[in-house]
């Protein structure tokens, strides 16, 4: 009824195990990006050709019931799948505008 496996000196106790193993499912929203063009008919009166308002942010949320710091591992290589600890990607809001004169 152990939670853990026994670490002993054991060659056998040091071999990998699925008592770690866990589901790392994930909903990730990963880039979403809102913008708004201004009208032609209101750019006309201050004399500009275009002007485009955005807002672009990511990694805004993740849902996962993984224990780890981030569900999302490297799926290639020798560690295939092996949380290494890496920290969580940082989430990030951009503003910007586009304009043409």
């Amino acid at each position: 009824g152990a939670k853990f496996p026994m670490l002993d000196g054991a060659a056998h106790s040091q071999e990998a195990s699925t008592a770690f193993i866990e589901d790392g499912s994930f909903l990730r929203l990963k880039t979403l990006r809102l913008g708004y063009t201004v009208p032609q008919s209101t750019l006309d009166k201050v004399k500009i050709k275009s002007l485009r308002l955005y807002i672009q942010a990511t990694n805004l949320f993740t849902i996962t019931k993984y224990k780890g710091l981030d569900p999302e591992l490297d799926s290639s290589g020798m560690s295939m799948g092996v949380d290494q600890g890496s920290w969580p990607t940082a989430r990030q809001i951009t503003f910007g505008v586009t304009l043409g004169l």
